[in-house]
């Protein structure tokens, strides 16, 4: 076990100071692409729970979960007009699209500076190398060439691997997000429907 520790982090130092900027994004990478999965995966503000809405619009203090809170909170008062209706679902949407929105927007910056960075790593990679082959054929200048090859490639594959995962957790969020947006849409339509009777 110590000893795999000890080669990834010699693996790690190989790399360059680049590595160490890759460590930093990809720990709030995943800090960030956790906390949002977390975020759309809790609670029921999605359809699965569509069956009970009605029961629930008829009742809203036994509404579960935070759709229950969205419901109560639009269904509070007793002169409820369309108008108001519409006001607070509008309300509810930019409280919980847009945080979602918000984290999204971090976890895709994020994963889009993991292979930029990993790149800037391939860049200086390659300038140890020139300047190694500028030392000569000497041990000492094999060396810089073999060191500066080394690190080109692992930040490139560091920022790589850093990237793919974060964007596959991007796209799951993404389409839970569009989950709650819709489940959203069609309590709106329910409650419209079923409480505004022409």
């Amino acid at each position: 076990m110590f000893g795999i520790f000890r080669e990834a982090l010699q693996v790690f130092l190989s790399g360059g100071g680049i590595m160490f900027m890759l460590g930093g994004v990809a720990c709030i990478l995943y800090t960030t692409a956790f906390a949002a999965l977390w975020y759309v995966i809790r609670g029921n503000l999605n359809g699965r729970d569509a069956d009970q809405w009605e029961a629930w619009l008829e009742n809203p203090d036994k509404a579960e979960g935070r759709m229950g809170e969205a419901m109560r909170y639009i269904l509070h008062g007793d002169r409820l007009t369309i108008k108001t209706v519409h006001r607070r679902f509008t309300e509810v949407r930019l409280n919980v699209v847009s945080a979602i929105d918000r984290r999204l927007m971090v976890v895709n910056t994020l994963t889009a500076t993991a292979p930029l960075a990993g790149l800037l790593g391939t860049v200086m990679g390659m300038l140890a190398m020139f300047a190694g082959l500028s030392q000569g054929q000497g041990v000492g200048g094999m060396q810089a060439v073999a060191s500066g090859m080394q690190e080109a490639l692992i930040t490139t594959q560091t920022g790589l691997t850093i990237a793919l995962p974060g964007l596959f957790i991007a796209l799951v969020v993404k389409a839970k997000r569009d989950g709650v947006s819709a489940a959203l849409a069609q309590l709106e339509s329910m409650i419209l429907t079923k409480r505004f009777k022409r």
